[in-house]
């Protein structure tokens, strides 16, 4: 092809283009459809905006172009779509000289220059992963950063949550929000669309106009403020205390204490049983630590008065007696808090293990308070909680019931003890304990045998050649869901001193995947940050056969790679049909 003077490009001969035949032509690396259609010449971007089939193997009728594969159509001429909100086709002007066609690539393409931010938009408020995906694959891919992408996704996710979703729907979302954007920052850039469209999926649903909280008019003081949040979370009225921390925020001066007060709140005795709230707190103040206040503050103080404010139900008889014990405990904890003992190295895991997981609601309130009196260190305490679980879960028998859900949750309410420790200081996480142990008692009808964390799990290593013959022995295990089998397998490659990081990155990756890599998206970011932490206790492998385990247990033949694969191809401006001439 040779170049004009002008911008415009040599493409086809006249004589090459029959009506109602269209067909591709490559310019500067991108595939354009060229039609011709009652008589006139037509130059287009080949890709559908859609989901990318190409466009000339659509149909024209009336100077309108359709999809062959999801029906979508558009104006030829000025590429307008009719179908979608915001993916209009890209169209470029053309020149026949002398029985040669021509075209302008730099003169051409989509009419909106804000379509990817629009195309973000319609994903977040249709909550459609497809779109969802396509449009941060496009922005990333047309220079946006991750930060801001990331910012739009918590903005409208307060304009969500404030409008549409009550505490337990919204601490769902929010994880998938947080915990998506932890697990993409394990990865490479090219790696992480996977988990940033379950975060972005995460921040997605209808938004609707509520009015903005207006604070409090008069005298305040953040005195006066705290006494009202407290006693609004004990009578379960949310709407008092989002506007007691709107108030605040305007006061100015107090934003750091807000998260600690929070954490103080759920931790209280009658919020023993809902201890999911510990977690979604913690995932607010890790959303705070990453956006700040002018990103976060409509989603941070509405669902934080819905957490502390939430109904909660008349606990039954065996929760009423946890209840009393632990409000017999506050004074043994403030004096704990105010005359902390000498931190001590001997701790007998196994034995605080056997009283965790005893059934018996003395022995696993008293095992706390055993250590807390020993001066074990609460970082200490909850690694060994996280890799009581992590064996539980090693363990569980997988042909009935094998409670993955509920194991993962004591995984990942034992690691949020750091958080909570970290944001909220000694006293408040010290009460956290047993919030995490009353977890622990009520998992009693898992029924797991209790096996000392130092018991060696066996010795044996891989037959395979090397390591990545034994990496991919694990994960085939995985995707022909032999469940039997996948722990010995993974085992085996730990016991061999193969990569223990590159292993984790794989089953992540296998995770994201699959379909159900929703629903372990929290564990999987918990076994990242848990894997480092727990650095050189011997039942760490716990933590990667007990993820592996379940990743097979649930494992699915349909998965979200597909559509990933899909919109990283779309934001190349590669066709359907490239993906088959590779």
């Amino acid at each position: 092809m040779s170049n004009t003077p002008s911008n415009f490009v040599k493409v086809a001969d006249l004589d090459e283009l029959a009506e109602g035949k269209p067909r591709a032509v490559r310019v500067e690396g991108q595939s354009v459809a060229l039609f011709k259609h009652n008589g006139n010449i037509y130059a287009t971007d080949n890709q559908c905006p859609h989901m990318g089939y190409p466009l000339t193997r659509g149909r024209v009728r009336g100077g309108v172009l359709t999809c062959d594969w999801h029906g979508w159509s558009y104006d030829m001429g000025g590429g307008g779509c009719f179908t979608g909100g915001c993916d209009d086709l890209s169209t470029f002007p053309i020149e026949v000289r002398e029985d040669e066609i021509y075209i302008d690539i730099a003169g051409g393409g989509n009419k909106r220059d804000d379509a990817h931010f629009l195309l973000l938009q319609e994903g977040l408020l249709s909550g459609d992963n497809w779109t969802l995906s396509k449009a941060v694959a496009i922005m990333l891919a047309r220079g946006v950063s991750e930060e801001e992408v990331l910012n739009r996704l918590v903005r409208h996710g307060g304009r969500h949550f404030v409008t549409e979703l009550e505490a337990g729907n919204g601490g769902w979302q929010l994880a998938y929000l947080i915990n998506g954007v932890k697990v993409a920052s394990q990865y490479d850039p090219e790696d992480r669309l996977i988990p940033l469209m379950m975060a972005a999926s995460g921040a997605s649903g209808r938004a609707g106009d509520r009015p903005a909280v207006t604070p409090l008019p008069g005298e305040i003081t953040w005195e006066k403020l705290e006494r009202w949040i407290r006693v609004f979370s004990a009578d379960r009225e949310w709407e008092g205390i989002e506007k007691c921390l709107i108030t605040a925020r305007r006061l100015g001066g107090h934003d750091d204490k807000i998260i600690p007060l929070a954490y103080e709140c759920v931790v209280e005795p009658f919020f023993l049983g809902h201890n999911e709230s510990l977690l979604y707190i913690g995932y607010l103040a890790e959303l705070l630590e990453q956006f700040g206040w002018e990103v976060a503050e409509e989603l941070v103080c509405n669902l934080a008065a819905k957490i502390l404010g939430r109904g909660r139900g008349a606990p039954d008889e065996i929760r009423r007696e946890a209840i009393s014990k632990l409000e017999s405990l506050e004074d043994f904890i403030a004096d704990l808090a105010a005359n902390p003992p000498a931190q001590t190295t001997d701790f007998d895991e196994d034995a605080f293990a056997a009283g965790l997981v005893s059934g018996d609601l003395d022995d696993t309130f008293d095992t706390i308070t055993k250590a807390l009196k020993s001066g074990v260190e609460i970082n200490r305490i909850a690694s060994t909680m996280v890799l009581i679980g992590a064996d539980r879960m090693a363990r569980t028998p997988a042909s009935m019931s094998p409670g993955w859900w509920e194991l993962g949750r004591e995984i990942s309410l034992a690691s949020s003890l750091r958080t909570t420790l970290r944001f909220a200081g000694f006293q408040v996480a010290a009460k956290a304990l047993y919030h995490v142990a009353w977890e622990f008692f009520s998992n009693r009808w898992l029924n797991i045998r209790q096996m000392p964390l130092s018991t060696s799990r066996g010795a044996t290593t891989s037959n395979a050649s090397n390591e990545q013959a034994a990496i991919d022995e694990v994960i085939n295990t995985i995707e022909t869901v032999q469940i039997q089998e996948v722990g010995r397998m993974t085992r085996q490659y730990l016991n061999s001193g193969f990569s223990a990081d590159r292993l984790l990155s794989e089953l992540g990756q296998c995770i994201l995947k699959d379909d159900n890599g929703w629903d372990i998206l929290n564990t999987l970011r918990t076994a990242f940050d848990e894997w480092k932490l727990c650095q050189g206790h011997p039942a760490r492998t716990q933590l990667l056969v007990g993820l592996a385990r379940w990743t097979t247990d649930v494992r699915q033949n349909t998965n979200s790679d597909s559509a990933a694969r899909t919109a990283q191809r779309f934001a190349r401006g590669e066709t359907a049909v490239d993906l088959y001439e590779q």
